[in-house]
């Protein structure tokens, strides 16, 4: 019989010995239970057999789909909370609210975890102190009229033997009374323009003085701080400042200090980032220090360094992500919202710059919204941050010391609209499409129509309707010039490529009309202010302002000289005149308008423009108002210089030519420098007065304008 039939067909018989025997290999004593089982306290199992009975496959089936259904009650649970930790910005990506997850980390794991961040910080450079090395620098105090004079490198220690050997830098202070005048100056005149610092200046002045007299280290963030509200201070120093606060006889005595005073901001921003942790303080300093440079030497390499280094450093602070998770117990605090108006006043100033100023830097910023997590500053007053606030702000429309800011915020994000529209590929391609200029543009029209009131209104107006202070009503002002100034300059140079063609193309002709009555908007802007009284002396030290009176001037140049047939014809002359008059006033106070007008005379003389001059034309005589400088309102169709027809008188130019020659600035102006030069553009100025000029070929002409800081 073969050995298939042999096999049985019946179920297979339970193993002898016991499943715990079996799977050790050990020799069951195949009772119940067995030896070796109850030898180890554990219990003898024996295998059952196929067919087991209903009730245990019923049981273990249960077990099973038990333990399934409470694996997904979990796996919703932790569904249900990742969708509650995101939510929706308005920029389209998702912001993560809360902690990414908790897990139950054992108190081994947690010293490791702070181990490991203690060793990351060395490397990092986050375990630096703020104190500044004593043998790097030292800090001495003398009266500010000696300071020019002041030896800059000392030798701490003449002995061979030092462990830091070779002169120190030495950077004098002034003492402590005129250090106040300078802090109150930058208070009153300058600080509504950034608006970055905390009202506690004074206590950081005095607690810097007390450091030194005593000795003692003092920290790199308070001491750039400082020295950077020196520079602004000097360099916005005026007659009245003169009269009023003393330290100074004349304004170019306090100007000069000025690059003084960014040259030891610099040398102790040198030392300090590289040797100690730079505070929000140092941030806040380096941003006025790189706004004093812009308006020295313009847009150029030293400004852009310093604002680079203030970006980084501000990284470093995680100025960044100060709204991210892990910082939540931080979020309502008065010194975050300090940081939130320092980081976005960097954000405002990299956008704005990427779309305004050619060069290397023209298309490109660096703060991208997906690479940050800080909400905008709120609109609030310095009285109103403790700590422990609640994160609402004051209405838009209500006026606060946040409310310029936020403008410019605002107009920031439309500039940064224009970079995203306009690729590097597009840069040698014409930029901007037409239709998306004029998107562009509505956008801009809705900012402007959107603005509170109260940054055109008037002193008296400001004071009966909000109940502000004098001083505050004058700083709205201020800054409601500022604003529309940068505004219309931006939506002049957005329409510029098209302005030329609108005289051409009338498809193009609404894009050269906004341009025309912006640059006009710019020269009346300017004239309003002169007759309020307000912020007259010392405004054209500030460069974005002078960028927007040579913007209109570019424009209402083209248009005077393609379209004579307008019935504005008249009135944009009288403007280009009166831009021309601000920018040879401004000639004094700026290197950048001597700079510009420098440009524009080389340029005419290489085109052989010869300015006209009839044998017999009325002379300019100055327009004196007779209404009081705050209470005359602004018109329009006026202007600072009215024809007249009587005996032959020295030009306006001329002699504030001779008035000049003697500055108060106490340097040479670099550029339009000589008589003769003056008295080209002065006769230049008549001759768009008089409507004398002939049609030039301005195309050509422009293309040789120094004008890359616009």
């Amino acid at each position: 019989m073969p050995k298939e039939s042999q096999m049985h067909t019946g179920p297979r018989q339970r193993p002898v010995s016991c499943r715990f025997c079996r799977s050790r290999k050990l020799r069951c004593s195949r009772e119940a239970p067995c030896s070796n089982c109850v030898s180890r306290g554990i219990e003898c199992e024996l295998e059952a057999p196929n067919g087991q009975s209903p009730g245990a496959r019923t049981s273990s089936e249960s077990e099973l789909l038990e333990r399934i259904r409470r694996l997904e009650e979990r796996l919703e649970q932790q569904k249900s909370q990742q969708h509650q930790r995101v939510r929706p910005s308005p920029d389209g990506f998702d912001i993560p609210t809360q902690q990414a997850h908790s897990l139950d980390v054992p108190p081994q794991m947690e010293q490791l975890d702070s181990d490991v961040a203690f060793l990351e910080s060395i490397y990092n450079g986050l375990d630096r102190s703020g104190t500044m090395p004593s043998y790097r620098v030292v800090f001495k105090i003398c009266p500010i009229q000696q300071i020019m004079d002041a030896p800059q490198y000392m030798n701490q220690n003449g002995s061979s033997y030092s462990t830091h050997p070779g002169p120190s830098r030495c950077v004098w202070l002034p003492q402590y009374s005129e250090a106040k005048i300078l802090l109150d100056k930058f208070v009153q005149d300058i600080e509504h323009i950034h608006h970055i610092i905390a009202p506690k200046l004074l206590s950081i002045l005095d607690e810097v003085y007390s450091r030194l007299n005593q000795q003692g280290h003092v920290r790199s963030g308070e001491m750039i701080l400082l020295l950077s509200i020196f520079a602004s201070a000097t360099y916005v120093w005026m007659h009245h400042d003169c009269c009023e606060r003393g330290l100074f006889s004349t304004p170019g005595e306090a100007n000069r200090q000025a690059p003084m005073w960014i040259k030891a901001t610099e040398d102790v921003l040198d030392i300090a980032h590289r040797t100690t942790r730079v505070s929000i303080e140092g941030i806040q300093g380096i941003i006025i220090a790189s706004f004093i440079s812009g308006n020295l030497d313009g847009f150029l390499r030293r400004c852009k360094s310093l604002y680079n280094t203030a970006l980084m450093l501000a990284r470093e602070l995680s100025l960044h992500c100060i709204d991210h998770p892990s910082n939540a117990h931080l979020a309502n605090s008065a010194q975050a919202e300090i940081g939130r108006r320092v980081w976005w006043y960097l954000v405002a100033s990299d956008w704005a710059l990427a779309a305004r100023f050619s060069g290397i830097s023209r298309g490109v910023y660096q703060c991208h919204p997906r690479h940050m997590m800080t909400n905008k500053p709120l609109n609030l007053d310095d009285e109103d941050l403790v700590d422990g606030m609640t994160r609402i702000g004051r209405p838009i429309n209500q006026p606060t010391a946040m409310s310029y800011s936020l403008q410019r915020i605002r107009l920031a994000e439309i500039s940064r609209n224009i970079v995203d529209r306009t690729p590097l590929i597009m840069a040698n391609t014409g930029g901007l499409s037409y239709d998306a200029v004029m998107d562009i543009d509505t956008e801009l029209q809705l900012l402007l129509n959107n603005l509170p009131p109260f940054f055109s209104m008037s002193v008296l107006d400001l004071i009966e309707t909000y109940r502000v202070d004098p001083s505050r009503a004058a700083s709205i002002i201020r800054q409601g010039h500022m604003f529309h100034s940068l505004f219309y300059a931006q939506r002049c140079k957005l329409h510029l490529p098209f302005v030329s063609r609108g005289f051409l193309d009338p498809e193009y002709a609404p894009s050269r009309e906004i341009c025309i009555q912006s640059a006009c908007l710019i020269i009346q802007t300017e004239s309003k202010l002169e007759s309020s009284g307000l912020f007259v002396a010392g405004r054209y030290k500030y460069l974005g302002l002078l960028v927007s009176v040579t913007m209109a001037s570019i424009v209402l140049l083209i248009d005077l000289c393609h379209n004579k047939s307008s019935p504005h014809h008249e009135s944009h002359r009288g403007e280009l005149a009166q831009a021309f008059r601000m920018l040879e006033d401004a000639k004094n106070e700026s290197p950048t308008a001597a700079r510009f007008l420098d440009s524009l005379v080389h340029v005419f003389r290489k085109h052989k423009i010869s300015p006209p001059k009839p044998a017999a034309q009325p002379h300019l005589v100055p327009h004196i108002p007779t209404a009081s400088p705050l209470s005359a309102p602004h018109d329009s169709g006026s202007h600072l210089y009215s024809v007249s027809t009587s005996a032959p008188i020295p030009t306006v130019l001329s002699d504030m030519l001779a008035g000049n020659r003697g500055s108060t600035t106490g340097k040479t102006n670099e550029g339009v420098s000589n008589e003769e030069d003056w008295s080209y553009m002065n006769d230049f100025v008549q001759g768009i007065e008089q409507g004398t000029l002939d049609n030039f070929d301005w195309d050509s002409v422009f293309l040789g304008l120094n004008t890359s800081f616009m």
